[in-house]
C-alpha cells in the first residue's frame, strides 16, 4: 500500500509539475514546451525523492544544460516554494529573474546560465572536481539533451570525465530523440549511445525516463558506483503528458493558442 501511494503521490506530483508549465508558457506566449515536458519525473525524482537541493547552503550541484528547457526546473522550485507565485508567472518578462533561458545573476537557485548547448557538463566536472578537492560528500548532476551530444564540447567533457573516473558525477541524458522542429537522427545521428559513452569509461544505464522504477533503480546504482561516472540514458517523450504535443516535433518553441491552452490543461487536471 505506501508503494502504491508514494507512486500515486509521484504520479501526480508529475502532472502538476506539468500543468504549472503550460500554465507560464501561454501567459508568456512563448517558450519551450516540449523540452520541458519530457524531463518531468526525473527533475520530480531528484528534487522532491532525493531532496538535492533540501539544504541549498549544502546542497549537491545540479546544471541543466539543456537551457530551453528551464520551465520544468521553474515549476520544480515553484512547487518546492522556493519562489513566489508571483515570481513564478512573471516568466519571460522584461526584468524577471525567471528568463526564457536560466540566468544565475538573477536566481540563486540557478548554479549555471545556460543555452549554449555543450557547455553544461564541463562546468558539472568542475562541480565534481571542486568537491573531492574539498572532500566534500556531494553530487555533481548534469542534464543535456541528446540533440546538444551533437556538440563536440560534450565528448571532450566526457573523454576527461571518465579518465579521470569522477565517480561522483552524474549526467541525465534526455533522449526523446528530437531537436528544434526535427529528428535528432535526421540532423546528425547520435547512435550508438550506450557503446560510445562506456568507450569513454563511463557506468552507462538505460532507462524509461518516465518510470518510477528506473529512475529510481538507476540513481540507487548511481550513488553505489565506485569507480566511473555514470550516464543515465532516459527514454523519454518530447511533450509528454499532453496528447497532441507528444512525439510531434512541431511542439518544440510553438506558441500556445486559448485552445490548444484549454485542450491541455483538461489533460493535466
Amino acid at each position: 500500500m505506501f508503494k502504491k501511494n508514494k507512486l500515486k503521490k509521484f504520479y501526480s506530483n508529475s502532472s502538476k509539475i506539468r500543468l504549472d508549465i503550460i500554465e507560464i508558457l501561454f501567459k508568456a506566449q512563448s517558450g519551450h514546451s516540449g523540452p520541458s515536458l519530457s524531463i518531468v519525473e526525473i527533475l520530480n525524482y531528484l528534487f522532491f525523492q532525493k531532496k538535492i537541493y533540501k539544504n541549498f547552503n549544502n546542497r549537491d550541484n545540479f546544471v541543466l544544460s539543456k537551457g530551453h528547457a528551464v520551465p520544468a526546473l521553474y515549476s520544480i522550485l515553484f512547487n518546492l516554494n522556493l519562489i513566489s507565485k508571483k515570481n513564478f508567472q512573471s516568466f519571460r518578462e522584461i526584468g524577471s529573474s525567471l528568463q526564457g533561458h536560466p540566468d544565475r545573476t538573477k536566481l540563486k537557485y540557478i548554479e549555471l546560465g545556460t543555452g549554449a548547448l555543450g557547455q553544461g557538463l564541463s562546468v558539472s566536472i568542475g562541480f565534481a572536481l571542486g568537491n573531492l578537492m574539498l572532500r566534500k560528500n556531494k553530487k555533481s548532476f548534469c542534464l543535456i539533451g541528446d540533440g546538444e551530444i551533437q556538440e563536440g564540447q560534450i565528448w571532450e567533457a566526457a573523454m576527461y570525465a571518465g579518465a579521470h573516473k569522477l565517480k561522483d558525477l552524474c549526467v541525465i541524458l534526455d533522449n526523446n530523440k528530437m531537436q528544434n522542429e526535427t529528428h535528432t537522427k535526421k540532423t546528425l545521428d547520435i547512435m550508438p549511445l550506450k557503446k560510445k559513452w562506456e568507450a569513454f569509461n563511463w557506468k552507462v544505464l538505460e532507462i524509461d525516463g518516465h518510470s518510477y522504477f528506473d529512475i529510481h533503480n538507476a540513481f540507487n546504482k548511481f550513488y553505489k558506483e565506485k569507480k566511473k561516472p555514470t550516464i543515465i540514458i532516459a527514454n523519454t517523450i518530447k511533450g509528454k503528458g499532453v496528447s497532441f504535443m507528444e512525439n510531434s516535433a512541431a511542439w518544440h518553441s510553438k506558441v500556445l493558442s486559448e485552445k490548444d491552452y484549454l485542450i491541455a490543461k483538461k489533460e493535466l487536471i
